[in-house]
């Protein structure tokens, strides 16, 4: 919109295109709420207050009387790839939720297809959808799983060519761990974008204070979502530092962290929330960014204050508060209508000055667009996976000390067990009575061959395997048994479905979900991704897991860097903060 075009509205000298009437504005620049309207001239806002002179005979009206008007929610930490929906696909479920921003940088994508399939992401939302993604360049991607794996792409090259992208914000995951240890790869691109004010979106999963400290000393402005306790937040909000309250699959931290809001009497203008990593059965039965606001206020949380978290103090820590986060003029016209504050829910929505929404549902779906041949058939192996493949051999039938997995529905923040176990004619089987089951992880890009079998408790499995290829940061194929045979058969039927979710029990599938983009990523329209995602938990939980989404813990004990302490790769069992592989068997000192 030509912004002399909004001045003119603002002065009664043109009309607007469309007023929203008799309601009650949140006015997240002063956290009051009072009666007002708003007039929107094409995408954008040109007057709060009485838009009297702004109607004539052509202007549209929308009656408010009795709701709240409110700025789009801007989640302000998601992975869109992690809800095994593309990007027009994540738009149609969240954006009539409220949802009408994100901060995302599309890691998984890139790992499989390179930068190019960002840039062809980033131009199908824009093109198809009015979902704002503020990309964020993907460190998950650059970083990978180094030092166990490292596909070879996105280079620092095209890290910092991404940076003059014009949807570009900032770093995504700027791990404060590596510009602790003097990383300097991290610190070149973090100073590449500090020359182009740009944010650097921080992740800093178990810093002690010092450490933060330091993190912060150097990098000198920043945000973390990976707080979980509540004296964390605290000690990194006083430090300047934004943090952002999470509610996602795996990782449900509001509730514990709002505690820390009841008793210390700070200022919540450096909080925001998101959703990081938010599976479709989640969205569909909870909500997405409007049940973060919900669960805040259920903590104790004034309804205002949930209401800023989710759009300016978001816009203003991508700073793009020029624009978005606010209903005021000049403003983008990203809206959402509410009948209760307390209980949050989108009544209506308004994207780029356009009603797209009413009661949770959108008026017409974004149209998905066709995907490059290139997001096609990239779940490969170097051959067809065998039941030998995952045995565990053992030169002695006595018990043997041995190291497992720990994992739970807490988090994603695994544990070392040391546990004993006797082998069988040699080998070690799984038992499980107590729950120790064998988990593997596959290289399944580069034809490698390369592959590691390991123990696992936590599951609960009594029969059967499930098996993903979906797992960050490297999105290797990872699966969890109870004995090999069936192990084997779901590697195979993954990469014949190229890529997806899969439960088998005794050499049958009981569920599985395609995802044959990127291996990642489901063709198939909202309602069939959140029915697949429903069946197979379905079948999980059949066969005896006993976490609530199995899929999205399987893919974080494969993720051997960054969070937790005892993790998973293709090349062994990893010693995530020693950054090195330890043995499975336990030797006595």
């Amino acid at each position: 919109m030509e912004r002399y075009a909004l001045a003119k509205v603002a002065l009664g000298k043109e009309a607007a295109d469309l007023v929203i009437c008799g309601g009650k504005l949140v006015n997240v620049c002063t956290k009051e709420v009072y009666d007002a309207d708003v007039a929107i001239k094409g995408d954008s806002i040109a007057y709060i207050g009485d838009c009297t002179h702004t109607i004539d005979e052509n202007t549209e009206i929308i009656d408010a009387k009795g709701k709240y008007i409110c700025p789009g929610l801007i989640d302000q930490h998601v992975h869109t790839y992690e809800s095994q929906m593309d990007v027009v696909e994540y738009a149609n479920a969240v954006v009539p939720l409220g949802v009408t921003g994100v901060v995302n940088d599309f890691y998984g994508e890139c790992v499989i297809g390179g930068i190019k399939a960002i840039r062809s992401s980033l131009d199908i939302a824009k093109k198809q959808t009015p979902l704002k993604i503020f990309f964020a360049l993907p460190m998950p991607a650059y970083y990978q799983n180094l030092p166990f794996y490292h596909v070879g792409h996105p280079t620092e090259e095209e890290m910092i060519e991404m940076m003059d992208w014009e949807e570009c914000v900032g770093l995504n995951d700027t791990f404060g761990s590596k510009m602790i240890a003097n990383d300097p790869k991290m610190q070149r691109l973090i100073d590449e974008a500090q020359k182009r004010r740009l944010e650097v979106c921080g992740h800093g999963s178990e810093l002690s204070e010092k450490q933060s400290n330091a993190w912060m000393a150097y990098v000198r402005r920043t945000d973390d979502h990976e707080c979980t306790q509540p004296e964390e937040l605290l000690y990194k909000l006083r430090m300047g530092m934004y943090v952002s309250m999470r509610v996602g699959s795996g990782c449900v931290e509001i509730p514990r962290l709002a505690k820390a809001l009841s008793y210390a009497d700070v200022d919540t203008r450096h909080i925001t929330l998101n959703t990081d990593v938010c599976s479709p059965l989640r969205m569909s039965e909870e909500g997405h960014l409007d049940n973060c606001v919900r669960t805040c206020i259920k903590n104790g949380i004034h309804p205002i204050d949930a209401i800023c978290m989710a759009t300016i103090n978001t816009a203003e820590c991508i700073r793009k508060d020029d624009l978005f986060g606010s209903v005021a003029p000049g403003k983008i016209a990203d809206i959402v209508l509410v009948k209760d504050l307390v209980d949050f829910r989108a009544d209506t929505v308004i994207a780029n000055g356009r009603v797209v929404a009413k009661d949770g549902k959108l008026l017409a779906p974004f149209k998905r667009a066709p995907y490059p041949e290139y997001a096609y058939n990239t779940v490969r192996l170097k051959r067809e996976i065998r039941a030998s493949d995952f045995a565990i051999s053992c030169n002695s039938n006595t018990a043997q000390k041995v190291r497992a997995i720990g994992c739970s529905n807490e988090g994603i923040i695994t544990t070392e067990i040391h546990t004993e176990i006797v082998p069988e004619d040699g080998f070690i089987r799984p038992d499980t009575e107590r729950d120790i089951l064998k988990i593997a992880s596959l290289e399944r890009t580069k034809l490698s061959g390369d592959m590691y079998t390991a123990l696992i408790h936590g599951f609960g499995l009594k029969s059967g395997a499930i098996a993903s290829t979906y797992n960050p940061h490297n999105q290797h194929m990872t699966i969890v048994g109870t004995n090999d045979e069936d192990m084997a058969f779901a590697a195979n039927k993954l990469v014949e479905m190229g890529g997806g979710f899969i439960v088998v029990e005794k050499g049958e599938v009981k569920a599985a979900l395609p995802l044959p983009m990127y291996g990642l990523l489901s063709d198939m329209p909202l309602e069939s991704v959140v029915e697949g995602v429903r069946s197979v938990y379905s079948a999980s939980w059949d066969i005896g897991c006993v976490l609530s989404e199995p899929f999205h813990t399987l893919a974080f004990v494969g993720l051997p860097v960054i969070i937790g302490n005892l993790k998973i790769s293709p090349t062994g069992l990893v010693d995530v903060w020693a950054e090195k592989n330890v043995p499975l068997f336990i030797e006595e000192a």
